[in-house]
């Protein structure tokens, strides 16, 4: 186990029990209204330089990091043989494996491991905002060459511009933001790990012995200068008006952050992008949308590194709302109710905050996305009574779970199917870009050859009206002509007339009563947006 990183200064000061390095401050005229003036350390450079986006280390031992501060018990916490809490992920199926633990002796030599209640005491503590400090902490990490022996250095300042709360309006003081700050930034720190890697590649199997996911030296505290009376003694109450963090990368940066390893194939330099706006979108959303801000950091995570695979609902529900939530919604039709309607807000909340979200016409349940909701499929019911009765009489002749009925309402199976069911997802557009731009493939040197690859297949991105312009380039059955007008709002008049074809061969075709000819399929195909060229994307991956 590595020391802490030791902070150089010449004067200690002893407050609440601790010794805390003093900064010395500096004589400067009072201003009516502000704190004087504090010599602070200099800190690491500000992150987001454009404004919007910024490197960050993105490697399996990070996103597990942030999956335990985000979901906290939800995960599979058990007892290790030696009584001590453990969670641990597998790698490569199972191959290798990374394990954690809890501390709350941050700052010592040997740091003891929690067990029992009392680990699970502070699992329940790790708070979502926490893991916007670790995401925090993983990108200045990334501005360091040699992470597991250099610092960076960060003020109160920087984590509440990052964070977006310099006009948050809940918090009463500065003295109340800047205890919630602390409390943030000690809480990634915390986490200690071990790392069983196995053979991938060019880069051979190693471990990592036990080591801090993040190193954190004791907080420097900044405060107001007190007055004094005749006899030296302060006067009044001393106020923290500020904070320095020193932190550093544990062990495992050796080999997961060092760019020197990735060229000579013996280890890993991965990073992603993460943005401002994600960190305050997360800030804003963590108390009301628990299940949408697990998401987005769980995304940004996955989506780097599986861009050109949809995703199940299932797992997805899994990490907003943990599998005893999912087990329970299995089992109760009451909890199952609470779970999609959980469900559909998520999706709207992360739509609404610029993640695109696509859902695959042919296995995602249209009545369950939230788009459906202000979408009346009873408009295509006729108002004469005789057509009234006839569209009814087709309708009951529709195979089961096509009618519209079935469609409509949510019956006995629907959620299975919901479970099973894929999107495909991306990140908002300033990520999406970079990571383009990251995956983007180098020109070779013009001596070398390269060998051709056949180029990578993906999901459109662009998508405003997921089930309108979805597209496809399948045939269509009846079942599916009937799910995907329903889904546009379209009745089978109007669909009829778009396809220049007779109401009731669209009738006809829904029920299964007609076949669809190749003209037909092209005919339909354009009438339902559906005959865009695209690549298609293989499922069976």
């Amino acid at each position: 186990m590595d020391t802490n990183p030791q902070l150089g200064a010449s004067q200690q000061i002893e407050i609440t029990g601790l010794e805390v390095p003093q900064i010395s401050s500096v004589s400067t005229p009072k201003r009516k209204g502000r704190y004087r003036c504090i010599k602070r350390l200099p800190t690491s450079p500000d992150l987001f330089p454009d404004g919007k986006t910024n490197r960050m280390a993105s490697n399996k031992l990070i996103w597990e990091g942030c999956n335990i501060l985000t979901q906290a018990k939800n995960l599979g916490w058990v007892d290790s043989e030696k009584g001590s809490l453990c969670y641990q992920s597998p790698v490569a199926k199972g191959q290798g494996y990374v394990s954690f633990w809890v501390s709350d002796d941050l700052h010592g030599l040997n740091p003891a491991v929690l067990e029992g209640e009392v680990a699970l005491a502070l699992i329940d503590q790790f708070d979502i905002r926490a893991a916007c400090i670790h995401l925090i902490y993983a990108a200045h990490a990334t501005q360091l060459d040699r992470p597991w022996e250099q610092q960076f250095v960060l003020s109160d300042t920087q984590l509440e511009r990052y964070l977006g709360l310099e006009q948050n309006r809940n918090l009463k003081n500065k003295q109340e933001k800047l205890n919630l700050l602390l409390a943030l930034a000690k809480q990634p720190c915390s986490l200690l790990m071990y790392v069983s890697w196995p053979e991938k590649g060019t880069v051979g199997a190693f471990s990592v012995s036990r080591t801090w996911l993040w190193e954190i030296a004791e907080p420097i505290l900044h405060y107001q200068n007190c007055f004094h009376d005749e006899q030296g003694n302060p006067i009044g109450e001393k106020l923290l008006v500020g904070f320095t963090l020193k932190v550093r990368c544990g062990n495992w940066a050796q080999y997961f952050l060092n760019e020197e390893k990735r060229r000579n194939k013996s280890g890993y330099y991965e990073y992603g992008i993460v943005s401002s706006g994600v960190l305050r979108d997360l800030m804003s959303l963590w108390h009301h949308h628990e299940g949408a801000a697990r998401l987005m950091t769980w995304l940004l995570f996955k989506t780097r590194v599986n861009r050109n695979s949809p995703l199940t609902v299932e797992m997805l529900m899994k990490v907003a709302f943990g599998e005893k939530m999912l087990d329970a919604a299995i089992a109760s039709s009451k909890e199952r109710k609470k779970l999609v309607r959980r469900w559909e807000t998520t999706l709207k909340v992360l739509i609404e905050r610029g993640w695109n979200i696509q859902p695959d016409p042919e296995t995602y349940p249209p009545q369950y996305w939230p788009e459906m909701v202000n979408v009346s499929p009873l408009m295509d019911i006729p108002d004469a009574p005789e057509e009234a009765a006839e569209f009814w009489a087709l309708d009951a002749a529709s195979g089961e779970g096509t009618r519209l009925t079935d469609i409509t309402k949510r019956t006995r199976g629907s959620f299975e199917r919901l479970l099973g069911g894929r999107l495909w997802v991306h990140p908002p557009a300033e990520i999406a870009e970079k990571l383009d731009e990251i995956d983007k493939p180098k020109k070779p040197h013009p001596t070398q050859k390269r060998r051709q690859k056949a180029p990578v297949k993906s999901a459109p991105r662009n998508v405003t009206a997921p089930f309108n312009q979805q597209q496809d380039c399948t045939k269509l059955t009846g079942e599916r002509v009937r799910e995907l007008r329903i889904a546009r709002g379209l009745s089978v008049t109007q669909l009829a007339e778009l396809a220049e074809m007779g109401k009731s061969t669209v009738s006809m075709i829904e029920t299964g009563k007609r076949s669809i000819t190749p003209k037909t399929q092209k005919r339909l195909k354009q009438a339902l947006g559906l005959s865009l060229p695209a690549l298609r994307q293989s499922h069976d991956t």
